[in-house]
C-alpha cells in the first residue's frame, strides 16, 4: 500500500457513518470501472459517426466537400509563428 493510500485511510478514521456513506457514494459516482470506461469509449465512437449541428449552423454545410483544409496548415503555422 502506498503512502498516499495510507494517508487517505487515516483521514477516514473517526468519520461518522453518514460521512463515510457520502464519501463512498461520491467515489462510486466519479470512479468508473474499466467496463464503464469501455462502454463510454464505444459510445463516443458511435456518437462521432453522427454529425449533429446545433443552433444557427443546423443543416448548413460550411466547408465545400472538395476543399482540402490540410492544404493551409503551413500558411496557418506561419501566421501563428509556429514554423513546421
Amino acid at each position: 500500500m502506498s503512502i498516499l493510500q495510507r494517508k487517505v485511510i487515516q483521514s477516514l478514521d473517526g468519520l461518522s457513518d453518514d460521512n463515510l456513506s457520502f464519501l463512498l457514494e461520491m467515489i462510486q459516482r466519479f470512479m468508473k470501472s474499466s467496463e464503464k470506461k469501455e462502454e463510454n469509449v464505444n459510445e463516443l465512437a458511435i456518437n462521432k459517426k453522427i454529425v449533429r449541428r446545433i443552433g444557427s449552423l443546423e443543416g448548413q454545410d460550411l466547408i465545400d466537400a472538395d476543399y482540402d483544409i490540410d492544404e493551409c496548415n503551413d500558411e496557418i503555422a506561419k501566421m501563428f509563428g509556429v514554423c513546421p
